[in-house]
């Protein structure tokens, strides 16, 4: 059939030049289609709101109808790529935008957690700040003992235990901890 022939058929509704647009012309959308990112499903989907849109909107054919039809169906695959890669590009925007505020946020109530620490650390006495910092920085146990005046190493470990036991119940009676850490 010819090119007018087959326009004619599809308007006119003719069952053998639709067979033949099928047989045509579907094998070579379903190539292009599945070369650049689609299915044979989309391209089964593409093919029929080409001749939709043919049915709907075309009035005249100036070229080829075959030309039309695989020009037609590469703009619209190309749009829908272009829709596909807008909406992934809003997504993985989202995304990155939700996970920087959850670490943000994760910042936020670090630091806030650790100014609150810092407040009550300063409210401890100077043995006990002295002994948390030279802990901390790892001095050895004899060096702690011997700057701090301490009998023992089972004197210093206790003394460290009601350091902390005090620094806990100087934090969890502020009114931000319950804030902070539930």
């Amino acid at each position: 059939m010819s090119d007018l022939e087959l326009y004619k058929g599809l308007k006119n509704g003719d069952r053998n030049a639709v067979l033949e647009i099928y047989s045509r012309l579907l094998p070579r959308v379903k190539s292009w289609v599945t070369a650049n990112n689609g299915t044979e499903a989309d391209a089964h989907d593409l093919f029929q709101e080409t001749l939709e849109t043919i049915l709907l909107k075309v009035d005249v054919i100036h070229s080829s109808f075959e030309g039309l039809v695989i020009k037609m169906s590469k703009n619209k695959w190309i749009d829908t790529l272009r829709k596909q890669k807008t909406i992934d590009k809003t997504k993985a925007y989202l995304e990155k935008s939700e996970s920087l505020n959850e670490d943000e946020h994760l910042k936020m109530t670090e630091y806030h957690k650790y100014k609150l620490m810092e407040k009550y650390f300063s409210k401890l006495s100077n043995t006990c700040q002295q002994l948390m910092v030279l802990l901390k920085e790892g001095v050895s146990v004899q060096e702690v003992m011997k700057k701090l005046n301490f009998s023992s190493a089972n004197t210093m470990y206790r003394r460290k235990a009601a350091c902390i036991e005090r620094w806990g119940q100087l934090v969890k009676k502020d009114v931000r901890y319950k804030e902070l850490y539930s």
